[in-house]
């Protein structure tokens, strides 16, 4: 067996992951997981639904104007924390619906 062909199992899944785009899958996944330690209590708490896009897109569903409101405010500290959260920019933009 040669040593050049040898690679760590931490790398290999990473490379399989970042082949089959399941790294982002898997980091989209614990953003919604993790929705109210990165939004907070109050914006979690009314937040209906989360969708990702292919643009690096997240679209929130609020169910209260005062809540969206305070989102809206919050749009760059929220797309920072999930950056953040991740370790790289999954998310470039946050639309509130």
């Amino acid at each position: 067996m040669r040593k050049s062909n040898l690679v760590k199992l931490g790398d290999a899944i990473q490379q399989f992951l970042k082949k089959e785009n399941l790294d982002v899958k898997m980091s989209r996944f614990a953003v919604k997981n993790a929705w109210e330690e990165i939004a907070g209590k109050v914006i979690a708490n009314h937040t209906t639904s989360i969708f990702f896009d292919d643009q690096k897109n997240i679209f929130l569903s609020l169910d209260s104007a005062a809540v969206k409101n305070e989102a809206m405010y919050s749009k760059e500290s929220i797309v920072k924390k999930i950056n953040q959260f991740c370790g790289y920019e999954l998310v470039k933009n946050l639309v509130i619906k």
